[in-house]
């Protein structure tokens, strides 16, 4: 293989995984934006109260931490202790909102979430990355 031909492999590999980091970046903040708008709007189900809902919270936020922490490899406690914010914060406004009020039990679900998210990016490390090395499918 020469070198020429090596850079522009190399290249490719750049260029794609900066796409694939830019649309994870996009779907994370998407993520963030449905993750708040979902949270104040009335709830969908008759009785909101119930256990179920406080999986949809350790799920979500699950979800939530392990995106970012693709994106965010070092101190990722930093991130960590972010998203438990953004949780609260959101459990904050809902009191503002005529149809949620805050719950503590929310909070701890969004909080075991945001841990259990942690633990799973510390399994399955750096995604993007991984997608950006595999072979580009021919067209």
């Amino acid at each position: 293989m020469t070198a020429t031909l090596r850079r522009r492999i190399g290249a490719t590999r750049n260029r794609r995984a900066t796409r694939i980091t830019r649309v994870w970046l996009a779907c994370g903040w998407l993520g963030v934006i449905v993750t708040l708008v979902v949270s104040l709007m009335p709830p969908a189900l008759g009785n909101a109260d119930s256990q179920a809902d406080k999986l949809v919270h350790l799920f979500g936020y699950a979800l939530l931490m392990f995106w970012w922490a693709q994106l965010v490899t070092q101190r990722r406690w930093k991130l960590a202790i972010a998203v438990v914010l953004y949780g609260i914060a959101i459990e904050g406004l809902q009191g503002l909102t005529p149809e949620r009020q805050p719950d503590i039990l929310d909070a701890l679900a969004n909080s075991g979430g945001v841990l259990f998210g942690w633990l799973a990016a510390r399994v399955l490390p750096n995604l993007p990355q991984s997608l950006a090395a595999l072979p580009a499918r021919s067209r």
